[in-house]
């Protein structure tokens, strides 16, 4: 969902509201609707607390759920940079390999599994196969001099968090709110809208007003959550910028002989 969608949503629901409650104001008369406002105003708050609970979990577990992926990009990307900068200590032929098979899954992550996450909230099998053959290749590597032995373990051990991290980012990439519970938000957003259409309101102007802001209010919080939801695609997508930024690094470290 980009912006421009986001912003007509929000637009939409609060002038449907608005225009809806014009209709209400000419054919039903205030007198009948006052009539009614004792009992509407008590489950109106009861409905409201229900809903504002159901909506402050949803809104956090999807920002949670947000910054987990962030956190997890992170710390994948720190793996991987220590591990190149452990690699390029030692001897060239056994740091040019694992320098370039961490570049070729970096550049994988770039070019091909973070577009196949915002299209299908899935991993890139390739890209897997390319941190796997990473790993495999570290674990292989076999040294004359004991003191490169103890550079083995620190760089399996990096690769392996880098491994785990990506697993999370992976997780995030295809976990968002259940459909089901979405539908029950927006029912509930409708039962209060329709509330407040049918408020007691002598002045139409007011009344309108009064519901059209408040449906956008309450559909705004909705669409910022939506958002935040799958947090590779849509306007707040996770880029992958910080593994552009690595895989420079790690190509100077080629360049400069690893």
């Amino acid at each position: 969902m980009s912006y421009s969608t986001a912003v007509l949503i929000i637009l939409v629901v609060g002038l449907a509201a608005a225009a809806v409650t014009l209709v209400v104001q000419k054919a039903v008369a205030a007198d009948l609707r006052r009539e009614h406002h004792e009992v509407g105003s008590t489950v109106f708050l009861q409905l409201g607390v229900i809903f504002a609970v159901l909506l402050a979990f949803v809104f956090s577990e999807a920002w949670t759920e947000y910054n987990e992926a962030s956190a997890a990009i992170d710390l994948e990307v720190a793996a991987l940079h220590g591990a190149a900068m452990l690699a390029a200590t030692l001897p060239p032929p056994a740091a040019k390999e694992i320098l370039n098979k961490e570049q070729a899954y970096l550049d994988s992550v770039v070019q091909s599994e973070w577009p196949i996450m915002a299209a299908h909230r899935s991993e890139d099998i390739l890209t897997d196969h390319k941190l796997r053959a990473l790993i495999q290749a570290a674990a292989g590597l076999k040294f004359n001099d004991p003191a490169e032995n103890y550079t083995k373990p620190e760089i399996l051990s990096l690769l392996t968090q880098a491994h785990a991290q990506r697993e999370v980012r992976i997780y995030q990439a295809g976990s968002g709110i259940p459909g089901a519970l979405w539908t029950v938000l927006i029912g509930f957003e409708a039962i209060l809208v329709t509330f407040v259409v049918l408020s007691g309101l002598r002045f139409w102007t007011t009344a309108a007003l009064v519901s059209g802001i408040f449906a956008a209010s309450v559909s705004s919080i909705l669409v910022v959550a939506r958002l935040l939801d799958y947090p590779f695609e849509g306007a707040l997508a996770l880029g992958p910028h910080d593994f552009i930024a690595v895989t420079k690094k790690v190509t100077e470290l080629l360049v400069s002989g690893g």
